[in-house]
């Protein structure tokens, strides 16, 4: 007689894993599938070209909450972080750049360096503290259940406060940025954060909300007496081996408590009996049996290609089928035969540096603007946003001797094109790409030895990312809190009895943060303890 596990879990993403671990740790028998011949879903470390390795999706790690990574023990199962002194590094126009260093003090010298006035230094932290303080009168904790909208604006009384919080919810993140400061490049050095992921310009309403984000996940931690101050970001955990290293561990981790990983596994359908999910159905005609289904997948996916109408409900598929996904993401990667020297480095120390940080080319809030502008109508922007990670710059074993992999997430990039399509268009894409780091990396064309490019449309196809939508749906308003992936799922139950969500489509999203399947896993353990 067929085994019937406590869980099947569909995807073996970092939040499956995680989500995994947690009900193991509990005494379940988990059964994992992934579609594709590695774990990690969109979070690995692939070979590209012959010779050449590196994070072929996900770039940066450094939103993984610390007490999972303690919990799990990834440390032991062979997680290894490397800090580098710069985190991350803007290039505007003219070879110029921005090192926000985590260093308060050495982070002022350098603003003073594009300010033009006093205005502009105080008002950089000032963007700091206003979104902070946002996030600690908005008191919500990425571990709870999500409010709804409603409750957490009664939360803001003041009529500064009610401000605030309407500015950050409804408004363009242009607004804000102007009022603190005058320096464009200053501006864009937010407005590219705030812009990140999502398929959303900076003077359209609703984009301040991402600068939120990490406060809000800060006071989250904070609450449960994790200290992890990053003012957006400006740090950097650079795992070695690249992004895979994480959910490597995290398999390894979750193997030693018995979950068993099956790739190669595609679940075509889940099943369902009197009314409740009993198991998967993989495209090979095999049927699984578990006692609860929990998925890693999309939640549009997952509700409405993985049941029917009838199994879920007509208006709650309704409601799933209606989820915008919009995605507004591409791949690019290279194999360099040398280092990149950066036209902003003045020295061979600080060319290293510049090499080991997060770096991104965000030159002012119009050329974001108008990238998006180019999006809407389906076209992608010849002059693209881009943030991009060399790997092999902490891991030089992830490609040959002198050589580099990097790995370039580029924005504003749209699934839906007005004329032609991506497979005619993609090489196109990278060439853009190639040329718009030249214009910061002079020497790129003399060591280019290979470029690879993921359209959206191969992110769709590679990776079951609908629209090639990285974070399973826009983190901004009307997509946030109870609305998380919609009214109805946002608690991870499904109206399905015994199917469950936990990837980063459900709230709070919170990329690689591992934090919506250490909810899932909890809520479905609290569930069985109420059922028995």
């Amino acid at each position: 007689m067929a085994k019937t596990y406590d869980v099947v879990i569909i995807g073996a993403g970092h939040s499956g894993l995680v989500a995994g671990w947690y009900l193991a740790r509990a005494g379940w028998s988990v059964l994992m599938l992934e579609r594709r011949d590695i774990v990690g879903g969109t979070c690995v470390t692939e070979e590209i070209f012959p010779g050449y390795r590196g994070s072929s999706v996900a770039n940066s790690s450094h939103s993984l909450d610390p007490r999972i990574e303690h919990d799990m023990r990834l440390t032991r199962f062979g997680l290894r972080f490397r800090r580098p002194k710069l985190g991350s590094l803007t290039l505007f126009d003219g070879g110029r750049a921005l090192a926000p260093w985590p260093d308060r003090g050495r982070r002022r010298a350098e603003i003073e360096r594009f300010a033009r006035g006093a205005k502009d230094v105080d008002g950089f932290f000032g963007v700091l503290e206003f979104f902070a303080a946002v996030a600690r009168r908005m008191a919500v904790s990425f571990y709870d259940d999500p409010p709804t909208l409603a409750e957490v604006a009664n939360r803001f009384t003041t009529p500064a406060d009610r401000h605030a919080f309407d500015r950050v919810m409804f408004g363009p993140v242009a607004d804000i940025l102007e009022e603190y400061l005058d320096s464009p490049e200053l501006q864009a050095f937010f407005a590219g954060t705030a812009v990140a992921t999502n398929l959303i310009g900076p003077r359209t309403p609703g984009s301040a909300y991402l600068l939120l984000q990490r406060p809000l996940w800060e006071e989250s931690m904070r609450s449960v007496g994790t200290v992890d101050d990053n003012e957006l970001m400006m740090k950097n955990a650079a795992p070695v081996g690249g992004i895979g290293a994480v959910t490597q561990a995290m398999a390894r981790s979750d193997q030693a408590l018995g979950v068993e990983i099956r790739t190669g596994a595609h679940v075509e359908r889940i099943i369902c009996e009197r009314g409740r999910a009993v198991g998967v159905a993989l495209a090979d005609g095999t049927e699984l049996r578990a006692r609860r289904v929990l998925s890693n997948a999309d939640p549009k996916l997952t509700l409405t290609q993985m049941l029917t109408p009838s199994e879920l409900g007509d208006e709650p598929h309704a409601l799933a089928s209606n989820i915008v996904m919009r995605g507004s993401s591409a791949k690019v990667h290279l194999a360099l035969e040398g280092t990149p020297r950066f036209a902003a480095a003045t020295s061979d120390e600080e060319n290293e540096l510049f090499c080991g940080s997060n770096f991104r080319v965000a030159p002012s809030i119009d050329v974001l603007q108008a990238a998006y502008n180019e999006a809407t109508v389906g076209r992608w922007s010849r002059r693209p946003t881009v943030t991009a990670i060399m790997d092999s710059a902490h891991d030089p074993s992830l490609a040959p001797p002198g050589c580099h992999f990097v790995s370039v997430s580029v924005r504003g990039v749209p699934y839906h094109l007005t004329e032609g399509t991506w497979d005619d268009q993609k090489d196109a894409l990278g060439q853009a790409v190639v040329d718009t780091l030249t214009e910061h990396i002079p020497n790129l064309p003399s060591i280019l030895a290979g470029c690879h490019v993921y359209s959206p449309l191969d992110l769709e196809r590679e990776f079951a990312l609908p629209e090639g939508n990285g974070a399973h749906g826009d983190i901004v308003p009307g997509r946030v809190f109870d609305s998380r992936p919609m009214p109805g799922c946002s608690d991870y139950r499904t109206p399905v009895p015994g199917l469950y969500l936990c990837g980063v489509g459900s709230w709070p999203g919170n990329f690689m943060s591992g934090v919506t399947g250490y909810n899932a896993g909890r809520r479905m353990l609290a569930d069985a303890a109420k059922e028995n």
